[in-house]
């Protein structure tokens, strides 16, 4: 019953016309959007229009999230399932933004000094819990896909990461032949991001992708949708794993430099 009557809102939602405005915001905070092809463009805009329905935001610190905030915000999270479902973001209840980077307690550090005890962020994923962002990442990033990193994707990747109650960087995988690949092919990669950061060198990856796996699955995320190029180059095996997962293949949405 209770899939039903969310099918039939869904649908009713998706009835009404798409905002024009909204569009103008998509064009201006979302780059990826002009690359994409129109089939992927209507996707978006629905799962767009069903994230805001169903998902709570709030601002955090006394920031207003104004409707650019939740346009913006929903479209990013919406470019990470465009060849999957909305509902694989079921369990991201609500989305809390801060006007920029923001603090949460270190549950390893004990002192009691909260200025010492706080890590600075750009966004967080909570484990059965909401999704925190900076605007000012949010924005920057969506506008400039050169930047090659994106804190919207990287978050709700973790979702993606969470939804099989393993914390390990692997996502729910549909397809056996992918599931049989994956754990080899990802567990290398990682393993070459780790001892490269020991030595020293320098990498494709951020330092912050050799703290475990479900931050290097983060991290290779962001890559596959902002550098799919470069990523091929770096991890090619990864890169098809995700292609697998994602269903999609980012490198034709931009001309290889």
């Amino acid at each position: 019953m209770f899939h039903w009557l969310r099918n039939r809102r869904r649908v009713q939602w998706l009835a009404e016309p798409f905002p024009p405005h909204w569009e103008v915001l998509l064009h201006r905070n979302v780059a990826h959007y002009a690359h994409l092809t129109a089939a992927q463009r209507a996707k978006l805009r629905d799962d767009l229009r069903v994230f805001l329905h169903e998902k709570r935001f709030e601002g955090g610190s006394g920031f207003v999230v104004t409707e650019e905030v939740r346009v913006t915000v929903a479209a990013q999270a919406a470019l990470l399932i465009l060849g999957l479902d909305i509902d694989f973001y079921r369990r991201v209840e609500a989305v809390i933004v801060y006007a920029t980077t923001f603090k949460t307690p270190d549950p390893e550090d004990l002192a009691e000094d909260d200025d010492l005890s706080d890590t600075p962020l750009a966004g967080q994923a909570v484990y059965r819990g909401p999704v925190i962002l900076s605007w000012d990442a949010v924005r920057a990033e969506g506008r400039d896909v050169g930047i090659g990193q994106n804190v919207v994707l990287h978050e709700f990747a973790h979702q993606l990461d969470f939804l099989d109650d393993a914390i390990d960087g692997t996502p729910p995988l549909d397809d056996p032949t992918l599931e049989a690949r994956w754990p080899a092919v990802m567990q290398a990669a990682f393993d070459r991001h780790t001892k490269a950061i020991k030595r020293g060198k320098e990498t494709f990856f951020s330092e912050h992708a050799a703290d475990n796996e479900t931050e290097y699955f983060a991290d290779a995320t962001e890559a596959f949708f902002c550098a799919p190029h470069d990523l091929i180059v770096e991890e090619p095996g990864v890169y098809d794993l995700l292609a697998g997962f994602y269903k999609l293949n980012p490198r034709e949405w931009f001309p290889e430099a």
